[in-house]
C-alpha cells in the first residue's frame, strides 16, 4: 500500500508539472500544422516539458541539448505567417518574443548553432496595463492560456536560410532571482521573395539576459501597474529591422 501510494503521489506531481508547463512542438502555415517537431529542432524537454532556468546555458539558443535530428527546413516568403502550437498551453505570466538568426557563409539553417551574436528580435509582447491594479490584471497578457503562438516575417527580410526562435518567460515566481522559467523552440527556415531590410542590433544566447535586470527579477503579483512601464526596455535587447 505504501509503494502504491508514493507511486500515486509521484505520478500526480508529475502530471501537474507536466500541464503546468509548456513546449512548441509543431509548426504551422498556409493552414497547414505539420508533425512534432517537423521543421522545429526537437527541444531538451520535448518528454519532460521542464523549463531551463540557467540564463549561461548554451540550450538557450535554441532549446536543443545537440542530439536531435535535422527536422528539415521550411520554405516561406517574406510577409509570410507562421505559428507554433504550444504544447500544454501557456499558463504563466509573461512575454513572448520572437527573434531571428541567418545562416552564415556556407551555413544552413540545419547547420548553423545558434551560437555568438547572430540574433536579433523581431517581435514582444507586453502586458495590458490599465489603470485599476487589480488581480485579474495579472492575466492580461496576450498570449496567457495560448495554444497557439503567431508571427509574421518581416517583408523586408532578405532572402536566405534563417533560425527563427520562440520564447516565452514564466515571471510567476520570477520575485526570487534565478527563478523566471524559459521556454522555447527554433524553426529552420528558407526565406524567398525577400525584401532589402537590414538586421540589428545583434545579441547572443546565452548573453542577451542578466538574472537581476528588472524585466527578469521581478514580483508581478505586486505594483502590477506601475513596475510594468519600465520593464523590458532596460536590458538593452529591444531589436527592430530597419528598412533600407
Amino acid at each position: 500500500m505504501s509503494s502504491l501510494l508514493t507511486l500515486t503521489v509521484a505520478l500526480a506531481t508529475f502530471f501537474t508539472s507536466t500541464l503546468s508547463h509548456y513546449t512548441f512542438p509543431n509548426l504551422l502555415h498556409n493552414g497547414i500544422q505539420y508533425p512534432d517537431y517537423t521543421y522545429i529542432r526537437r527541444t531538451w524537454n520535448y518528454q519532460n516539458y521542464y523549463p531551463l532556468f540557467d540564463l549561461t546555458s548554451p540550450i538557450l539558443q535554441c532549446f536543443t541539448n545537440g542530439t536531435y535530428p535535422n527536422p528539415g527546413t521550411l520554405t516561406v516568403s517574406a510577409g509570410d505567417t507562421v505559428g507554433f502550437t504550444v504544447g500544454g498551453r501557456i499558463v504563466h505570466e509573461g512575454p513572448l518574443l520572437f527573434y531571428i538568426a541567418k545562416a552564415g557563409f556556407r551555413q544552413t539553417a540545419g547547420s548553423m548553432t545558434g551560437a555568438g551574436e547572430v540574433w536579433v528580435k523581431i517581435n514582444e509582447t507586453r502586458p495590458i496595463i490599465t489603470d485599476v491594479p487589480a488581480k485579474l490584471e495579472l492575466y492580461k497578457w496576450p498570449y496567457y492560456n495560448a495554444s497557439e503562438v503567431h508571427i509574421q516575417i518581416p517583408p523586408c527580410l532578405p532572402t536566405g536560410e534563417y533560425l527563427l526562435r520562440v520564447e516565452h518567460i514564466a515571471l510567476h515566481i520570477a520575485f526570487n532571482e534565478g527563478d523566471h522559467e524559459f521556454f522555447g523552440a527554433c524553426a529552420q527556415l528558407r526565406v524567398v521573395n525577400g525584401g532589402n531590410g537590414v538586421l540589428a542590433p545583434y545579441t547572443s544566447f546565452p548573453g542577451a539576459y542578466r538574472s537581476d535586470e528588472p524585466g527578469l527579477l521581478v514580483d508581478v503579483h505586486r505594483n502590477w501597474v506601475s513596475i510594468f512601464f519600465s520593464i523590458f526596455d532596460s536590458s538593452g535587447v529591444t531589436y527592430i529591422i530597419w528598412e533600407r
